[in-house]
């Protein structure tokens, strides 16, 4: 595998990362493995790296959103870096969401989104997608905002028993999920990103539309 530079890309690009050998260490409910790479570096010296990188597959995560009512759903479940690092129950405040799983991602979010919240999704709006740490996994995440209604609650949510799921709906204002995320000795990154973009998008909506009053007034 070779993987041009950035500004080179095209058919005579010269390489800047040369794969040259791959091991598996693990391969169990995730796959680890070692990379050896020829990397050219941005001074044109060669180096040989080496790195390791998990991969379990994409993720997805969505925010709730009820613009009527001006609250958000997010949920509550044991996870065990919480536990290692003495979070109080060790427990996390997070945005719903699991592996794409070979499915189509807007479909993924839509299942795991109703097996943990009880609510049907309809209209789905993608932010985008990030490496949650891409230092360690080969990982991406796509994250997406959808808006709720309460008749759109068809379950009881709490997540599948079967795989050992015990989740905790949330329902929250928009500043009290932020104040509780915040809280957390150590947030969950997508929820406090979904959060913070969908704070910055209230306050744009309102600087808009004092705007549009200031407009008419003048007129």
């Amino acid at each position: 595998m070779t993987v041009p530079r950035p500004e080179t890309y095209g058919a005579d690009a010269e390489p800047a990362v040369v794969v040259r050998a791959v091991e598996t260490l693990v391969d169990d409910w995730f796959v680890l493995r070692k990379y050896l790479l020829d990397v050219r570096r941005s001074d044109g010296s060669a180096q040989s790296l080496t790195r390791v990188s998990m991969a379990r597959g994409d993720r997805v995560a969505v925010l709730l959103h009820d613009p009527s009512r001006g609250v958000v759903l997010l949920t509550r479940q044991l996870r065990l870096p919480a536990v290692l690092h003495g979070t109080p129950g060790g427990v996390l405040v997070e945005a719903p969401g699991g592996l794409i799983d070979g499915a189509d991602a807007a479909e993924a979010v839509r299942r795991e989104a109703e097996e943990e919240t009880g609510y049907r999704l309809h209209r789905l709006t993608e932010v985008g997608t990030v490496y949650p740490a891409p230092q360690l996994s080969s990982e991406r995440l796509r994250l997406f905002t959808a808006e709720y209604r309460p008749a759109d609650r068809v379950g009881p949510g709490g997540g599948v028993a079967e795989e050992g799921e015990d989740i905790e709906v949330l329902e929250l204002s928009l500043d009290d999920a932020i104040a509780q995320v915040m809280r957390e000795p150590a947030a969950d990154a997508k929820t406090l990103l979904l959060l913070l973009l969908a704070k910055q998008r209230e306050q744009q909506q309102r600087e808009q539309e004092q705007e549009q009053r200031q407009g008419s007034q003048e007129l």
